[in-house]
């Protein structure tokens, strides 16, 4: 079988695809990414389909036409003109383009990506929608959706309806009101690891193995040095090792920090950073709130924009998580966190969750299975 992965070009979108995509070309299907080549190393060594603009370039033109910022305004009416609308119009013309020489046989869509349903429904094969976090509030889904319905109309296309939802997100830590769709399949979500040989050895911390280690990270969009300066210097006064993990877009970069307990290292796949953690601090992303819970480990959220407040909220109401409101309140948190042995056994009840649901493989056969 043909499958097709469709995906916003950012880590966030795409890596949650990656297990899936894996589980496929194992099983023999062959498969492809319908993103922006920028990423083709994230994906790799699935081949890239281009299509469309880069994030960048979008959210400038997103800008240009509305004058509203994407990155701090996740309003209903702002995403889905971003990701319903304006992204649309960029990358229409190639992904459809790129998606009849392809011929798919099903596309596989994240959750805001409309560039792959626009193509399955053109070609009128079956498409299927895959979470990255926490399930859309019903306003913010309607007016992604409904805004690309017109834009597919607008190309004389009819936009049509997933087969299935794909869910990596645990019932556990869902919104409280939330229900769960008739057509929602969970697949276990699973911390990024290279496919390619690791050249990345774990940091040692000679003479100071004995001490917690601390792993700081803002994730993969965030760049803010200044902030990682701030929390590595409030976790100064903490008898703790500390690993500071750069974002993919500080490649050859490091941070001006001194002390045997502290180690700066580029982007680092999720899967080798959490080797030998204790606990982690982050911005909470969904993908890393997701890798940390599933590997047991408590956290300290700093939440900075779109949905990284209610990941918090929802990591912090399960027991897993302390959440703090500025860079220098990480080191008595982390202290906080080590001390109280309730944050771990919250962390290992939620990798609990994580590990009972559906592997990828499974979800395969169920979607590869159904009728096409």
């Amino acid at each position: 079988m043909r499958i097709l992965f469709s995906g916003t070009p950012a880590y966030g979108h795409l890596l949650p695809l990656l297990p899936l995509e894996r589980a496929a070309r194992r099983a023999g299907h062959t498969t492809a990414f319908l993103t922006h080549p920028s990423l083709d190393s994230v994906v790799a060594p699935a081949p890239v389909l281009p299509a469309g603009a880069t994030l960048e370039a979008t959210l400038m033109e997103f800008q240009r036409r509305t004058g509203r910022d994407a990155t701090t305004d996740m309003s209903p009416a702002t995403a889905g003109e971003f990701f319903g609308g304006t992204r649309v119009d960029l990358g229409a013309d190639e992904a459809l383009a790129a998606a009849r020489a392809f011929a798919p046989d099903l596309v596989i869509a994240e959750t805001a990506d409309f560039l792959g349903p626009l193509a399955a429904s053109e070609l009128g094969v079956e498409w299927v929608s895959h979470g990255v976090g926490i399930a859309l509030e019903a306003p913010l889904a309607e007016a992604m959706r409904s805004t690309a319905v017109t834009r597919a109309a607008e190309r004389g296309i009819s936009l049509t309806l997933p087969s299935a939802s794909v869910d990596p997100w645990p019932a556990c830590l869902q919104r409280d009101d939330w229900e769960p769709s008739a057509d929602r399949v969970t697949i276990r979500p699973e911390a990024h690891e290279s496919e390619a040989a690791p050249q990345w050895r774990r940091p040692s911390f000679p003479g100071r193995e004995h001490l917690p280690r601390v792993l700081v990270t803002l994730g993969t969009v965030i760049d803010d040095s200044e902030a990682l300066l701030k929390i590595v210097a409030s976790l100064a006064g903490e008898d703790v090792n500390v690993v500071v993990a750069l974002p993919p877009s500080a490649e050859g970069e490091t941070l001006p920090v001194e002390g045997d307990g502290v180690q700066v290292t580029g982007f680092v796949p999720m899967g080798l950073l959490l080797q030998g953690v204790d606990v982690v601090v982050s911005s909470g992303g969904a993908g890393t709130v997701l890798s940390v819970l599933g590997a047991g480990l408590p956290m300290v959220i700093w939440p900075l924009g779109l949905d990284k407040p209610l990941n918090a909220e929802r990591t912090a109401a399960l027991g897993a998580a302390e959440v703090i409101g500025a860079a220098d309140e990480a080191g008595t948190a982390v202290a906080w966190v080590l001390e109280q042995p309730s944050y771990r056994t919250a962390a290992q009840g939620a990798a609990a969750h994580i590990a009972a649901m559906n592997p990828a493989e499974e979800v395969l056969s169920l979607l590869t299975g159904r009728d096409h």
